[in-house]
């Protein structure tokens, strides 16, 4: 762990949580570190959080007294990840103060959670790993995986643009970026070149593809798994001003971790093949995914019956 600067109580809260932790478990964990202690309730923000803890976009409710750091911590990360919406109660200041907590809140969970999903690749606990990293991957993108939110990441798209493009069917950045750049503008009301600055901006959005096969049957439990990660992109991917790391694990049934690989999406273009050995009982399904790991809707599976 001392690849990232967090207490030694922190570390030892993160690999007391149990197996295949469930996400919100995670998150308390997560938000109770040592290290945001200092993140403190101010008068002015009490009400606004009570508000936030109640709306529906809220994930995970606390039932408790909103009095503690980790309850602030654990209300952000969920703000963040539902499009950094923390309504209309916030004065002016108490805003401006929490703007300026905020980035430092989400890069303080970033090392948390990526802690928190190296312990478990460690023990080799497939369903906890993935949940710390699709939590972390919602928190920093602005949107859970699979909700319409994740529309936010494109430049020029507000949440008045997501309503309009959702009453149309369009809920995903890749069903945005099939669109036509007349298409785009006769939806959201927007004159020329408005359709075309968006794909151009989605031209380097990231696209995985994902195969799954047996290359080789040892026996009746033993295989070797073929893993073929690519990215449709025309050109390298480059989101944010950064070119994206990938991250693809696979499990079986149980939740074991059977392999893990992190690269930067740029080895991808021609296609990356991974090989690697399972044993697993006749007519069980090795379950495969990948992702960028800071963006929303790069998500893709794949699996594979033994």
């Amino acid at each position: 762990m001392l690849r990232y600067s967090l207490s030694p109580r922190t570390i030892h809260a993160l690999a007391a949580l149990p197996h295949a932790a469930p996400p919100d478990e995670i998150l308390r964990c997560a938000a109770s570190a040592t290290e945001f202690l200092s993140f403190t309730f101010s008068p002015l923000e009490k009400v606004a959080f009570a508000g936030i803890n109640n709306d529906p976009s809220t994930r995970w409710h606390l039932r408790e007294p909103l009095t503690r750091p980790w309850h602030k911590v654990f209300l952000v990360a969920q703000c963040e990840a539902a499009g950094g919406d923390y309504g209309e109660k916030l004065s002016l200041q108490a805003r401006n103060d929490l703007y300026a907590a905020r980035s430092r809140v989400v890069e303080i969970l970033g090392q948390v959670l990526r802690a928190s999903a190296d312990i478990m690749g460690a023990r080799r606990d497939a369903v906890g790993l993935r949940r710390a990293l699709e939590t972390w991957r919602g928190v920093v993108s602005g949107s859970w995986e699979g909700l319409a939110t994740e529309l936010l990441q494109v430049p020029g798209i507000g949440p008045k643009k997501v309503s309009q493009l959702v009453s149309h069917g369009v809920r995903s950045v890749r069903q945005l970026a099939g669109l036509e750049f007349y298409h785009i503008e006769r939806i959201l009301c927007r004159n020329p070149p408005f359709g075309q600055k968006v794909l151009r901006s989605l031209a380097r959005f990231p696209r995985l593809a994902l195969a799954v096969d047996i290359a080789k049957r040892e026996d009746s439990r033993n295989v070797i798994v073929r893993a073929v990660l690519g990215c449709s992109n025309r050109e390298v991917p480059l989101w944010k001003e950064k070119t994206p790391s990938v991250t693809l694990a696979a499990e079986t049934p149980d939740g074991k971790l059977v392999f893990f690989w992190r690269g930067k999406v740029k080895s991808l273009m021609s296609g990356k093949e991974l090989v690697f050995p399972v044993e697993a009982a006749s007519n069980q399904k090795v379950f495969v995914w990948a992702s960028c790991e800071e963006i929303a809707g790069t998500y893709v599976t794949g699996e594979v019956k033994v």
